[in-house]
């Protein structure tokens, strides 16, 4: 539905609902006043669904955009590059009811140790409670998404996560950039994650996958890539072959 549409929709009952309306009202509002409330309301995603880390790893299991493949024994980290935010980021973990507000880069552009040993332990393993350093590179992208969204602060969905499974190829290792510290699942209060993707994808500075059905974005600090996983849809039982007799 178009803008003008959608506030045709929303005005029709202001017009439908007779002189009671107007006695009811405490206030008179302007035009322009009652355009901007109708806008504000036009511009708020809805409630995103309630979702578990469990399900966020479910989506992602087996999608190869979220993985890497190393050549050698050991994955080099992203380099730290200053992307322009201001240095402070803000995150909310729902799983453990946790807040983190940090200002992990100083004026001088070096990294608080202190600050990133903070940050690695809000976004540590849920399933086994270790920790691991987690990519500078990821967290000057975070920053740079709150600085335009979020006033409050990320959602963190999900972040470092222990390996469980190492595929061995010919000469390389097949690792998820959650594995490595390199990524992080989150939404963005009051913004589509459709919304919150475009704007990642346009930085060009690391891997966003888009997850509609769950609502949540994929971030990573690997090679700049785009993506979209919806969930898959279980056959219909009529679809379904019928048993052999």
């Amino acid at each position: 539905m178009s803008r003008a549409a959608a506030f045709t929709v929303l005005l029709l009952p202001l017009f439908f609902a007779g002189p009671s309306l107007s006695a009811a009202a405490d206030k008179e509002i302007s035009a322009s006043e009652l355009i901007d409330q109708f806008s504000s309301l036009l511009d708020t995603a809805p409630e995103p669904p309630d979702v578990t880390e469990a399900e966020v790893i479910e989506l992602e299991e087996g999608d190869v955009e979220t993985y890497i493949f190393i050549h050698g024994a050991t994955a080099h980290p992203p380099r730290p590059r200053n992307l322009g935010g201001n240095g402070r980021l803000a995150l909310n973990r729902p799983d453990t009811g946790e807040r983190l507000v940090s200002v992990y880069r100083k004026a001088d552009g070096t990294y608080d140790q202190a600050e990133l040993a903070r940050i690695q332990r809000l976004m540590r393993c849920r399933q086994t409670g270790k920790e691991t350093a987690i990519s500078i590179k990821l967290l000057e992208i975070l920053d740079l998404i709150e600085d335009k969204f979020a006033n409050g602060g990320l959602t963190l969905l999900s972040g470092y996560r222990s390996p469980k499974f190492n595929r061995k190829l010919p000469g390389a290792a097949r690792w998820s950039t959650h594995m490595l510290g390199w990524a992080a699942d989150i939404r963005v209060p009051g913004r589509s994650a459709a919304e919150v993707a475009d704007f990642a994808a346009g930085m060009k500075e690391g891997g966003v996958g888009y997850y509609p059905d769950a609502a949540f974005v994929h971030l990573d600090s690997s090679r700049p890539r785009r993506w979209e996983v919806r969930k898959k849809s279980k056959p219909s039982r009529a679809a379904q072959p019928a048993p052999r007799k």
